[in-house]
Formats: structure tokens, sequence, C-alpha cells
């Protein structure tokens, strides 16, 4: 009984030491402080999603990091829409995960495919039995896959500077593995997927949703005190750094979503919001909002998808926001890595 008890003490003593040993260990890690593409003297002392969000870079989102590839219209179904809310959407996801100037040795087959299923925002695999009431999110019973949400997402490295640099390079460039994708196999049967495929579905996906009838109701301009509102949520989300996806409804059939990265203040009547903007990716556009009026405007890019009237009131939509939600996640990990 007395050596059972003296072996007791003894485990105790080397758990002690390890939980002891392991504190010190992180107390020391706790000090780095990270600096990469995105980040700049992010401390691991205090690490958490809100303070990832103050260490951003004021050039994290710069123009010159915009994706290098213009909106496009193709068919879904029986309508023919365009990919706007799909880049929108892929370029925040590409703004917070793309790590530049941070090599990678992996083969193109190794990096690709999971940042496909990021664009595309869901996972597929075979389909296996059953019939399309076992699979909610798949749309074909042609498809020999299924689709499912992505349940995480990861950071991942760019060795240039941007993904336009990357495109220069066509063997080994990121961008270019993208657009040239992959096949991937499915009971027997190949499927190609490639940036602009997952793109479209990733569009279909974010496009037929019943919510989004509230964006159908009413021809253009939101009441004032409504554009009040969203100016103020506007300002506070890019005061964090959170990147914003905007619907800009010029009318019931003629609207067009956009990622808003920043604001100024022209002026006490004037208030000019940068956002990226699919119809013309390499140089950013500008949102007004007038405080007199109450009323968004964005003429240069109503211009490029509505042929007349550039200049009228838009109906602005805030849409999305729980999409940051994982991005969110994913950085969180990907630094709790880095300070270990």
């Amino acid at each position: 009984m007395r050596a059972l008890f003296l072996f007791f003490l003894f485990v105790l003593g080397l758990l002690s030491s390890f939980f002891v040993t392991s504190e010190k260990a992180y107390a020391q890690q706790s000090n780095k402080v990270i600096n990469d593409s995105l980040v700049q003297n992010l401390s691991c002392r205090t690490l958490n999603v809100d303070n990832i969000y103050r260490a951003i870079r004021a050039d994290a989102f710069a123009e010159s990091r915009n994706m290098p590839v213009r909106n496009w219209p193709f068919r879904s179904g029986l309508a023919t829409i365009a990919g706007c809310w799909a880049l929108s959407s892929t370029q925040r996801m590409v703004s917070y995960m793309a790590r530049y100037n941070t090599p990678d040795n992996r083969r193109m087959d190794q990096r690709v495919p999971r940042i496909l299923d990021m664009v595309r925002r869901s996972k597929l695999e075979a389909k296996i039995g059953g019939n399309n009431h076992d699979y909610p999110n798949n749309n074909s019973q042609q498809q020999p896959f299924i689709s499912r949400d992505l349940s995480f997402y990861t950071v991942f490295p760019v060795p240039e500077g941007s993904l336009y640099e990357s495109s220069k390079d066509y063997q080994n460039g990121l961008w270019n593995g993208l657009m040239r994708g992959y096949e991937q196999e499915f009971n027997g049967q190949r499927v190609s997927r490639n940036f602009k495929d997952e793109i479209e579905a990733n569009q279909a996906s974010h496009f037929f949703r019943a919510s989004n009838i509230t964006l159908a109701m009413g021809s253009g301009a939101r009441a004032g005190g409504t554009n009040v509102i969203t100016a103020q949520q506007l300002m506070k989300n890019l005061d964090g750094k959170r990147l914003t996806l905007i619907n800009l409804r010029a009318g019931r059939t003629a609207q067009h979503v956009v990622m808003v990265k920043s604001y100024q203040k022209l002026s006490a009547r004037t208030i000019a919001f940068t956002v990226y903007d699919s119809n013309n990716p390499s140089q950013d556009a500008t949102v007004y909002f007038s405080t007199n009026a109450q009323q968004f405007y964005a003429p240069d890019i109503v211009g490029r998808f509505v042929l007349e009237n550039e200049t009228r009131a838009l109906g602005v939509y805030i849409v999305d926001e729980g999409e940051r939600t994982q991005l969110e996640a994913a950085m969180l990990a990907h630094y709790k890595v880095l300070c270990r």
C-alpha cells in the first residue's frame, strides 16, 4: 500500500512538472510578435480575433492585390447571370487568407484543390445511392457528386507579392494553377474543376436564395433613414478592418455586388467608400454617400452595368456578414500555430 502511495506521488510530481514547464514555454512563446503580408506587429501575448484585425497593415487590401480576373456572364439553369457576388465574396476570402511573399514548395496539385474548395465555398463528395432529397445542396440528378458546405477555411501561401504577379509564371504561378484547375474523380467519372467553374457554382448558390427576395422589393434607392444606418454600419465595420459586401441596386433587375475596403470623409456632406469592383478589378472604385440627400451614388460603377442614368441614387444592402466568421476562425487558428 505504501509503495502504491509513493508511486502515486511520483506520477503527480511528473504531471505537475509537465504543466509548469508547459506554462513557462507558453509564457516565453507569447512574447512573439508576428509580421506577414496581412498583419504588422501582431502580439502573441494578446492574440484574439479583434487584435488580428487591429494589426492588419494599411496596405493589406491594396488594389494591386485584387484578383486579376474580370466579371463575366454565364448561363445558370434558364437564367443568364454574372459572377459579381461570388467574385466579391472570393476577393474577401483571398484578402484574409492569402499570405504573399511566402514560399511554397508543394506541387500544384497539392496547393490548388483546397483553395478551389474555398472559392466554391463547399466540398464535393462522390454521390453514393439515395436521391436528391438526401442531398439538399445538390442541384442536378446527373451530377456524380454532392456538395457539402465547407466546414473550415485555411490560410494559404503565395510566393509572389500578388496573384497578378503569380499570373506571370505560367507553369508555377498559383493564379495560373487555379485557372487551369484539375480533374476530380467521382464514381469513375472525371469532373473538371477550375477557378471559373467554382466561381459560377458559388454565384449560383448566392444568387438563387429565397432571402434575396427583399433585394427585388422596390426599384432602386432606399429611404434616407435606412441609408444613414447602412452608412454608419459600413464605417463601423471598416474602422475595424472588416471587409464588407454590399449589393448596389440601381433597379429591380440591375443589381451588382462589390466589396468595401475603406472610407474617407471628403467633407461634412460626402463620404467616399473605396470598393473592389469585379467589373474593373485592376482599379478600385468609389461609392459616395451624401449626408444631405441621405443617398448613395456610384456613377462610375453603375455606368459599367447600366447603360443610362448612371448618376441615379442606389439602394445599398449589406450582405453576407456571417461569411466572415469562418475566415476569422481560420486566421486565429493560423496565428495560434505561429505563436507556439
